[in-house]
């Protein structure tokens, strides 16, 4: 399962304090600038990618927070756009090695 969320910039330290904890290390979770990313958001961007089970707890932890589940157009295009990156960093990985 593919989650994107989405907070404001000034809630960063918080956000990054929980992203610290083991459960956020063990899921690995990918954090941007939403700009970078696309989306014509102030804040930043999280994409998690994670079986249904770890979703789940994942969403629960992320509701006291304040990410917000990105859905709709701009959460796939948001999906879309950190696909496109993690597939370009993959192509590069390959051209080294291949």
């Amino acid at each position: 399962m593919e989650l994107v969320y989405i907070y404001p910039m000034d809630k960063s330290k918080d956000m990054q304090k929980m992203l610290d904890e083991e459960f956020w290390k063990r899921l690995g979770p990918t954090v941007r600038d939403c700009k970078a990313m696309g989306l014509d958001k102030d804040g930043m961007c999280i994409y998690i990618k994670v079986k249904d089970e770890l979703a789940a707890e994942a969403k629960k932890l992320l509701a006291d927070t304040a990410a917000e589940e990105l859905k709709g157009e701009e959460g796939k295009a948001l999906l879309k756009a950190f696909r496109d990156e993690a597939e370009a960093a993959e192509a590069g990985i390959g051209a080294m090695f291949g």
